[in-house]
């Protein structure tokens, strides 16, 4: 009987065995076919995406040929506001010379650099108004005076020389002598400092007694300031001293000196209160 239970006992614990790596090998193969599944859906998504990727750039690159080409985006209009001395057709060189004509290809930034060389202009903005419109704001110089630098040339407002006059040009405005093109043309601070009270002197002379009635404004830096008018040639010498008293005394005296025997020749205001009178140099 021991014999009998012991035999049973092992043969029973075998099977046992064997079954055990029956499941074990039905669960590996079921584990195997599930990694394989998601393998396969993982490539599937994978090649998804690369088809919709691919699909979406070519449908981008059609679009884009589209607008880069379509003339509904052609430059039709330049909406540009009103310049004394800078025309449309000049705008519109720029534009043309610079692409299709199309709005898309339009480079704004070079075409607003590009008419930022032009002499009469200040500043300059460009922008694009889809579908066919380009505009342009451009705010011009203002010359206030004329300088010689070998040859005529505008200031504006800064007392930066922006213009080579031509015999078209109108040549109406007061000249201001006494610097040096090389200084000028270096922009040394000091003559710069000194360019532009010079243009404060002539600008607060115009605008008062001497209204559009200079001619010449001279600046030596040891004389200091000499305004010249432009009916009479009356030199009045107002030495360095600060602009607003310049002008002050000028203001002063141009009641006095008109009601003067001789109008003309040289009026020393350098003393308060006081004009001396004497013939031109």
């Amino acid at each position: 009987m021991i014999e009998y239970r012991a035999y049973h006992k092992t043969r029973n614990g075998k099977r046992g065995t064997a079954g055990r790596a029956v499941r074990k090998k039905g669960k590996a193969r079921d584990v195997e076919m599930k990694s394989s599944q998601a393998r396969l859906r993982l490539i599937g998504w994978i090649t998804v995406g690369l088809l919709v990727v691919g699909f979406t750039g070519v449908a981008f690159a059609s679009a884009y040929s589209w607008l880069t080409r379509s003339p509904l985006f052609t430059v039709r209009t330049i909406d540009m506001n009103r310049c004394s001395n800078v025309s449309l057709e000049e705008v519109w060189a720029i534009v043309r010379g610079d692409g299709s004509g199309i709005l898309w290809s339009v480079p704004a930034k070079e075409v607003a650099r590009r008419l930022s060389g032009h002499p009469w202009v200040r500043s300059v903005s460009v922008r694009k108004s889809f579908p066919d419109r380009l505009v342009v704001r451009i705010q011009e110089r203002t010359p206030v005076a004329m300088v010689n630098l070998d040859a005529l040339h505008y200031l504006d407002e800064d007392g930066r020389p922006f213009k080579r006059l031509t015999a078209y040009d109108p040549k109406n405005l007061a000249i201001v002598t006494g610097f040096s093109r090389g200084d000028l043309l270096r922009k040394d601070p000091v003559t710069i400092r000194d360019l532009r009270k010079t243009l404060d002197l002539l600008r607060g002379v115009e605008a008062g007694a001497l209204r559009q009635n200079v001619s010449e404004i001279h600046f030596d830096a040891q004389d200091g300031y000499t305004v010249v008018t432009r009916d009479a040639g009356l030199q009045l010498k107002v030495g360095t001293m600060d602009v607003k008293e310049a002008i002050r005394r000028i203001e002063a005296a141009m009641p006095r000196i008109s009601g003067m025997s001789r109008s003309s020749g040289i009026a020393d205001l350098k003393t308060e209160g006081r004009v001396f009178m004497r013939p031109g140099e």
